[in-house]
Parts: structure tokens; C-alpha cells; sequence
């Protein structure tokens, strides 16, 4: 398996509480174990740092889902 990585940085949508930050972060964490896709996010409540990694499918489907997210720009 060839291994893909991403990096990107992106700012919370104004009013986004801790709670919906914890929902989200559970909510990826579960569909990112179905797209075979690892990695790590950072937070300080009003921006995000994620590094992701994994097949090139799952990291298509993972980034698709988070450019389709709501909760930040």
C-alpha cells in the first residue's frame, strides 16, 4: 500500500463550542477508521491543524468530507 499524506490548516465558523468540536472530532474519528485513514488534529478552539495519511481512496473520501464541512472554513 502506497502511503499519501495531507496537511492543512483551516479557522472555525464563528460560535463553535468545545462540545461541538468534541462531536466532530468523534464523528471523523469513526469514519476515518472505515477509509483506512490516521492522523492528528490540533486545536485552539478557533483554528485547526490536521495532518492526515493513508490510501489514496480514503484520503480523497476523508478530505472530501472535511472541504464539505460546516464547522470550518
Amino acid at each position: 500500500m502506497t502511503l499519501h499524506a495531507l496537511v492543512y490548516f483551516s479557522q472555525a465558523v464563528p460560535g463553535l463550542t468545545i462540545d461541538q468540536i468534541d462531536d466532530l472530532t468523534r464523528d471523523a474519528a469513526a469514519h476515518n477508521q472505515i477509509a483506512g485513514v490516521t492522523g492528528i488534529l490540533f486545536t485552539d478552539g478557533n483554528r485547526f491543524l490536521q495532518y492526515i495519511e493513508g490510501p489514496e481512496d480514503g484520503l480523497n473520501l476523508t478530505y472530501s468530507r472535511i472541504l464539505n464541512s460546516r464547522s470550518h472554513t
